[in-house]
């Protein structure tokens, strides 16, 4: 019972197809798409997995003949410069537009000891921290914990979409990151607010990102030839190796091992409520 607890908690991993087929599968999924939603985005954070999918959907919409959607950026406040920097370069370089999703009640009421007073915030923030189960009267300013991951992200994201009225997402969630995602599907009807994700890269394995950026001479975030292999916020990303990410051990080790939250115990929570 023991070892088939253990093999239904195994990360899904296509790896039967060639990166050229993958890549087949992924266009066909955005195209369809293209062709059926009319107020798309792609939620771009200047990563390695956002950006296969942003050229994806470019190359999708040069044989389309469609313009680039906007890239949606979740901005929670602890982005490094370096990603700031790409997100403005490239965008102009692409000739795609920037839309910045931000919790701003989050953002505003943090205090000088970092914490954030649930009382302090409006009632939309204190009904989302309720409803993830949070029962304090602060929190740290911080993507570590269940509550500030949810405000500072999903929350955000969610007012953006209502705001541009989005109706569809393309996002870079892959089977093999881990357990929440791994029966993850290519269109995933979402509520609240109401929208799909499109979710074209599901079959990518970490080293299939790498592969299609080096062919494709993609942009690249400075971190990852300096040993990140997942970036995110300052404080909770940390550098895994000495090794340019693409030269650690992929199939072997975690790639969020350098994140200072281990967030597979609550990821399954967390997508519940609406996160990547």
């Amino acid at each position: 019972m023991e070892n088939e607890q253990n093999v239904a908690k195994k990360q899904r991993v296509e790896g039967g197809l060639s990166l050229d087929a993958k890549e087949e599968i992924a266009l066909v999924v955005i195209k369809d798409a293209l062709k059926r939603y009319t107020r798309p985005t792609v939620v771009w954070s200047a990563g390695k997995d956002s950006t296969v999918v942003l050229d994806l959907v470019r190359r999708a919409c040069k044989e389309l003949n469609m313009q680039l959607p906007p890239a949606l950026f979740i901005d929670h406040g602890q982005h490094y410069d370096e990603t700031m920097k790409m997100l403005e370069d490239i965008s102009k370089e692409w000739n795609f537009k920037m839309v910045y999703a931000r919790n701003d009640d989050i953002l505003n009421n943090v205090g000088k000891d970092n914490m954030i007073k649930l009382a302090s915030l409006n009632k939309l923030n204190q009904d989302e921290a309720k409803r993830i189960g949070f029962t304090g009267e602060e929190f740290e300013y911080s993507l570590e914990t269940e509550v500030g991951n949810h405000l500072l992200k999903t929350v955000a994201m969610n007012l953006a979409i209502e705001k541009y009225r989005f109706d569809a997402l393309f996002t870079g969630v892959r089977w093999d990151e881990n357990d929440a995602r791994s029966m993850e599907v290519f269109i995933s009807p979402r509520s609240n607010p109401q929208h799909v994700r499109v979710q074209p890269i599901l079959p990518f394995a970490e080293r299939n990102v790498w592969e299609y950026t080096f062919k494709y001479n993609l942009p690249m975030h400075p971190l990852y030839k300096l040993g990140y292999r997942s970036i995110d916020g300052k404080l909770d990303s940390k550098k895994t190796s000495d090794l340019p990410a693409w030269e650690q051990d992929l199939e072997h080790t975690k790639e969020r091992a350098g994140r200072s939250q281990d967030k597979e115990g609550v990821m399954e929570k967390l997508r519940l409520f609406g996160y990547m």
